[in-house]
């Protein structure tokens, strides 16, 4: 999973349309629901959002993220995602009343959402880093990831699923467009395939 994070990224960002919000979400888990079970269900909010505009537009507008959960006992997921820049605002407006609606009421710290960058490369790794540091310590020198692990501590347990990325980035839709991670490239994407084959970044 772990290499499946950083793959997502480096994918978006070679079809030019890179991860552009970073979403950091205190999650009220209760004895009916658990942190995994409240965030997918603000990703299906996001989902049916997108779908929504997708359809107005006539344009796919396929979900774009990757996730990781973090503190056990006081739960929080990592969400960075893709939000089509003429669409920005409306998400910002969106997000905290989905949130509501799953979880109830926002407390001042519950919600911290940031712009992502792609054109400040080491930033965008950084980030990729940051959100699978809590990787197994087996394979955190591989990833590189010590430093970050040894400051940050270790992520805790989570039953469920700890981390994950969209249908859209994973590892069967990198195959499927000829992605060829090391030479950071997309070849055209089969027109049955869940992107489209050419992306307007500013949709």
């Amino acid at each position: 999973m772990t290499q499946n994070i950083f793959r997502a990224f480096d994918y978006a960002k070679a079809r030019d349309v890179p991860l552009n919000r970073y979403v950091v979400l205190h999650l009220r888990e209760s004895a009916e629901l658990s942190a995994t079970t409240i965030f997918e269900r603000i990703r299906h909010k996001y989902r049916d959002w997108l779908a929504y505009h997708a359809r107005k537009l006539g344009h796919p507008l396929p979900p774009m993220y990757v996730f990781s959960f973090e503190a056990p006992g006081s739960p929080h997921v990592n969400w960075v995602l893709r939000v089509p820049p003429r669409l920005d605002k409306e998400f910002l407006a969106k997000l905290p009343k989905w949130i509501a609606k799953v979880q109830g009421p926002l407390s001042p710290f519950d919600l911290d959402v940031s712009l992502v960058k792609a054109s400040a490369g080491d930033a965008y790794k950084a980030l990729a880093n940051y959100v699978a540091k809590g990787c197994d310590p087996a394979y955190l020198a591989h990833f590189h990831l010590t430093g970050l692990h040894a400051t940050h501590g270790p992520q805790g347990t989570f039953w469920g699923k700890r981390a994950g990325v969209s249908p859209s980035l994973n590892k069967t839709a990198r195959d499927a467009s000829g992605y060829n991670a090391r030479r950071r490239r997309v070849e055209p994407i089969r027109s049955d395939g869940a992107i489209a084959p050419k992306v307007n970044a500013n949709l």
